[in-house]
């Protein structure tokens, strides 16, 4: 079965992260809102550092207001996409229900850089990419 955000190939960035949990009657939508309001103090300190940090490029750094950039959904997939002028990212949630009565979580980003703003400011949060989205999944869900 193909996933939705197959359709938004190709882009220049993409990973996908999964967890396996309890089953939790979460839809795929509930599950992007409650990752993105997932905000502990040394979250919020990261954020407010990379603010500062890229201020002068005029890079976007308001908090995401998730639910009302949720462009597809249905009970087992949701798609949010986020559009600046320096870069485009999806992030997707598909939930799979697995025969021992759990489910397995998966979430892809994928991103497509506008202009080299974009380009160096990912390859700058990449590595914090890869380490906070697999944990703040499992903070917010198990």
């Amino acid at each position: 079965m193909a996933k939705k955000i197959e359709k938004y190939l190709p882009v220049d960035y993409s990973d996908s992260f999964s967890i396996e949990v309890t089953e939790n009657h979460l839809s795929p939508k509930d599950i992007i809102l409650k990752v993105f309001a997932h905000n502990p103090a040394w979250l919020r300190m990261l954020y407010a550092i990379r603010a500062c940090l890229v201020k002068p490029f005029g890079i976007e750094t308001k908090a995401i207001e998730s639910e009302e950039l949720i462009i597809e959904e249905d009970k087992q997939e949701a798609i949010m996409r986020k559009d600046d002028k320096h870069l485009l990212f999806y992030v997707d949630i598909l939930i799979t229900p697995l025969e021992t009565g759990k489910q397995m979580i998966e979430v892809t980003t994928l991103v497509k850089y506008h202009n080299w703003v974009g380009k160096a400011y990912f390859f700058c949060i990449k590595p914090f990419h890869r380490v906070i989205v697999p944990l703040v999944l499992k903070k917010a869900l198990c």
